[in-house]
């Protein structure tokens, strides 16, 4: 295979993993495109004559990935630079270096193949090698400070449910796992159907190859059984919290106050609690996506207390007689102008209660590394005109909402009395939120440590509504939607102009909201009893064995070519 259809497969894979990620044209993506988009990639690879080939291989299928999946980027204002820009170029030249790493066994092959000497584990273990390699570059990629979980296997695989359900022992990179081994066995089949129209026989590369394609076919069957029966078992809601999610469609860069955010959110929650009280029913909870407000907390108590002048918001939602949960500045430091990206509290009475600050932040957009120096904020000035960031929060903050029992949950097996003074004359029923704020929904890290402080329900503000795109909505819904799955909890996300949705803990759409639409929904949000699944317990174990695994075979194979030459 000469160069330039090399550079065409490697193109070409990342132009069907583009189509498979959720696009303006399959909203929820398309899982065989994602099957198969590896198989151009990996044929590319297998034909490279060398590391430096495989580094510009895979940089260019990754920064098509990017490019064609992660467009709506560029809407991110005078960001747009780092948002596209950057992440394009960082996510291309850690590709590149992972191509390195994919083409470690087609060295091996080659000089296996010119001196007669190929093994059984040979064509078994660039297959696995490849899949391996496929899935620690993904863990790479959407980990940490520059993480960007975008533009993964994974989110090709939402609409083929039972597949996801494993992903409560995996994490998502289970299905990058199985989809990446399932384009490794396909194309090592093109290539060995190839080698057989040449008269090249090898009885032995036969054998491994259906011994490798029967191990797939093996680990399918049981992801897909596994699956099957989590995605139909019937999973029996301890609670209900009553909410009402609020979708107002406002730009928030297109105004100089929040009045308007506020009035529209307003009126849109009064009509669906008019609705729940209609019904006969309690509402528990009203939420207002990220960034609604503009002044800082606590002190902007007071303002909201005036404003808006039509009907002030603490007026509100004392008349209504509902908590709310809002998305809000809030002051760390004044003097320094430090200051968190927050979901706020409102009890029934309308006073402040407290907030959670966002811990991961987006970088150079929310954080920018390096601010204590003065030439770093002369050249942010200079390239965007803004300087400083959001203060990352440190802590962990879930709230208490009274919720309604169940009445057809099944009694606890553990009775517990207590003599604790409550002033309450009714027992309430709780319900303990966890409030992830815009993509830190996409990350398991954040997602973990706010389950194990006691979250049983995850409820993300976002503010998607400047990316203009119906794809980067029902993106960033994909992949949130795997962390119900992961934790086995309900996940709620009332976002400014989509993808406002309610997701059971098998990933099915309980409700929804069109996108960019000035609307909202009253729904009875299922709450069900906490279980530690394998993957909250044990966190990205797969991706560490992938790791581990790869440095074992390498040091096998470098072990077994020195006893041969020595």
């Amino acid at each position: 295979m000469n160069r330039i259809l090399q550079v065409f497969c490697a193109f070409f894979s990342g132009l069907i993993l583009s189509v498979a990620i959720p696009n303006e044209i399959f909203s929820l993506g398309s899982p065989v495109a994602g099957l198969i988009s590896l198989i151009p990639l990996y044929i590319a690879i297998s034909y490279a004559k060398s590391y430096r080939d495989a580094f510009f291989l895979n940089g260019i299928q990754a920064l098509t990935v990017h490019l064609f999946s992660s467009f709506w980027l560029a809407n991110f204002r005078d960001f747009a630079i780092f948002t596209l820009g950057a992440s394009a170029l960082g996510t291309a030249f850690i590709a590149a270096v992972f191509g390195c790493v994919l083409y470690i066994p087609f060295t091996w092959r080659n000089t296996l193949w010119k001196t007669g000497t190929e093994k059984a584990w040979a064509l078994p273990v660039r297959i696995i090698w490849f899949a391996l390699s496929w899935t620690s570059w993904e863990w790479v990629k959407s980990s940490g400070f520059l993480g960007y979980p975008w533009g993964t296997l994974s989110m090709s695989a939402y609409s083929f449910k039972p597949i996801i359900q494993i992903t409560d022992i995996t994490g998502v990179y289970g299905i990058s796992f199985l989809f990446a081994f399932f384009a490794a066995v396909c194309a090592e089949g093109l290539l060995l159907t190839d080698m057989l129209a040449h008269t090249v026989k090898s009885p032995v590369l036969f054998t491994g190859y259906r011994n490798t394609a029967a191990c797939l076919c093996m680990l399918f069957s049981i992801s897909f059984l596994y699956g099957v029966y989590q995605f139909y078992r019937r999973r029996i809601p301890e609670k209900f919290l009553n909410t009402i999610l609020v979708q107002q469609n406002l730009d928030p860069w297109a105004s100089e106050d929040d009045n308007e955010a506020i009035e529209v959110s307003e009126s849109l929650s009064e009509s669906r609690i008019t609705d729940f009280l209609r019904a006969g029913m309690k509402p528990d909870l009203v939420l207002w996506s990220e960034a609604v407000l503009r002044y800082p907390f606590p002190a902007a108590e007071d303002h909201y207390s005036l404003y808006p002048e039509k009907e002030p918001l603490v007026s509100f939602i004392n008349r209504l007689h509902v908590p709310f949960i809002i998305g809000a500045p809030y002051t760390f430091n004044r003097k320094k102008h430090l200051y968190g990206n927050a979901a706020v509290l409102f009890d029934e009475n309308g006073k402040y209660r407290g907030a959670f600050n966002k811990i991961h932040l987006v970088p150079f957009a929310e954080a920018i590394p390096g601010t204590e120096y003065e030439w770093v904020l002369k050249f942010m000035d200079s390239i965007v005109g803004f300087s400083s960031g959001w203060k990352a929060g440190e802590q962990y903050v879930l709230f208490d909402v009274p919720a309604h029992k169940n009445p057809d949950a099944q009694e606890p097996l553990v009775n517990i009395i207590s003599l604790e003074n409550d002033d309450s004359p009714v027992p309430q029923t709780m319900v303990r939120i966890s409030t992830p704020i815009c993509f830190e929904d996409a990350f398991p890290s954040v997602c973990r440590g706010l389950f194990f402080s006691g979250s049983e329900v995850f409820i993300n503000l976002t503010d998607d509504s400047w990316s203009l795109t119906k794809s980067a909505e029902y993106q960033h819904f994909v992949i949130a939607a795997l962390r119900a799955v992961e934790y086995r909890t309900t996940l709620v996300r009332s976002t400014n102009s989509g993808y406002s949705v309610v997701v059971d803990p098998a990933g099915k759409i309980l409700a929804d909201l069109p996108l960019f639409q000035k609307t909202s929904m009253a729904y009875a949000v299922p709450v069900y009893k906490r279980n530690v699944t394998v993957y909250a317990r044990f966190g990205n174990w797969l991706p560490y064995t992938a790791l581990l695994l790869l440095f074992s075979c390498l040091l096998s194979v470098e072990i077994i070519n020195r006893k041969r030459y020595c």
